[in-house]
């Protein structure tokens, strides 16, 4: 049987642009202690634009795997599925081992941004590939961010009380009971170790990409989607009002309120996109944004080469990006300005790259 041409969804892939553009300029900043506070992730409970970035990207596979596995026979097998998702653990584990090469067990990382990807991927691609409704992505959102939340106020093994504080709590007790003996994050507090990609938050980056799974079915049947998926964006917003007496919204816990206000602002994004796309969809600047989300994988990986090879390769006595960086500074500049020209200037090296690598068809898709 022939497969049907898909159509990509241009606003759908200017969301997917703009959120790996996001983490692109998050992650190249030349200085964290000196860059815009609004490009830094929160340090604990709060939300700044970086901790926007990666929920919007989960979303968005989410929204975009029903496009390509729902009335598609034969669906993707499960082998091929899990080919995918061990190709993303594999890929952001060898970026890890690049950058912090070592042999010895407790100074490897085991997790991190691909890696959640892949495993988020996997759950939910094998989830899409078994359902057709959106009740059940639904359900498997709510039931994942309420087991969650509940453990999150449950006391640790050996603890009196439940915490939520850095490293403390069941979520920084799986951390070490699952992770122990790896590399792990510490504090500027020193508080106990733990990782921001960990298990238990693991639960609610799920169920970020259920809720998009959900979302798109529910509108890809309707005449007007736009009202259903603000109507969704609105209803994720009253529920992060109401979930807000029992968790804060944190990114590295990745609670359940940091994945409704992530939903109800990337779904919001996302309805303001498909209503002005025919207006501006031909634009240039329209066009580049949907370009990066259709290669968005790809530049991710790209963005990671580039920092490697300002990291590591020697220029001067020092490495390439500390000579870069001191260009820059000698401009005078402020120092935010500096941090964030020096993103600018790699971040547009990696998309330059990442653009000609889809024009020679060498890219990486989910």
């Amino acid at each position: 049987m022939s497969k049907p041409t898909r159509i990509r969804d241009e606003p759908l892939d200017a969301l997917r642009g703009f959120a790996i553009f996001g983490m692109v300029l998050a992650n190249l900043q030349g200085s964290e202690e000196h860059a815009f506070w609004w490009i830094n992730h929160a340090e604990w409970n709060g939300l700044t634009f970086a901790d926007l970035v990666f929920p919007m990207f989960l979303l968005a596979v989410g929204l975009a795997l029903p496009l390509t596995m729902d009335g598609r026979m034969p669906r993707p097998s499960i082998a091929k599925i899990v080919r995918r998702s061990a190709l993303l653990w594999l890929i952001g584990f060898g970026i890890s081992m690049i950058v912090h090469f070592s042999l010895r067990l407790e100074e490897i990382r085991f997790t991190g941004v691909l890696e959640r990807i892949g495993i988020v991927y996997l759950i939910c691609a094998i989830t899409c590939r078994q359902t057709t409704s959106w009740k059940a992505p639904a359900i498997a959102a709510g039931v994942l961010m309420l087991v969650h939340g509940v453990l999150l106020h449950l006391p640790a093994p050996g603890d009196l009380i439940a915490s939520m504080a850095p490293g403390e709590g069941m979520s920084g007790w799986l951390d070490r009971a699952i992770l122990g003996g790896t590399r792990l994050y510490g504090h500027p507090d020193n508080g106990p170790p733990f990782d921001p990609e960990g298990p238990l938050s693991t639960l609610s980056a799920i169920a970020t990409t259920m809720i998009g799974m959900a979302v798109q079915r529910m509108s890809v049947r309707r005449k007007k989607p736009v009202i259903m998926i603000i109507a969704v964006a609105v209803l994720c917003l009253g529920l992060t009002l109401a979930a807000a007496w029992f968790w804060p919204i944190n990114k590295n816990l990745w609670t359940p309120t940091f994945t409704l206000i992530n939903a109800a602002i990337g779904l919001g994004l996302l309805a303001l996109l498909k209503i002005v796309w025919p207006r501006i969809g031909a634009s240039r600047v329209a066009r580049t944004v949907a370009a990066l989300g259709a290669v968005s994988l790809t530049l991710y990986i790209v963005h990671d080469a580039v920092a490697i090879v300002m990291m590591k390769v020697p220029a001067g006595g020092a490495h390439l990006g500390a000579r870069l960086l001191a260009a820059i500074e000698a401009t005078g500049l402020p120092l935010d300005w500096v941090s964030m020209l020096y993103a600018v200037i790699l971040g547009g090296v990696s998309i330059a790259i990442a653009l000609a690598l889809r024009a020679r068809g060498w890219v990486l898709r989910v």
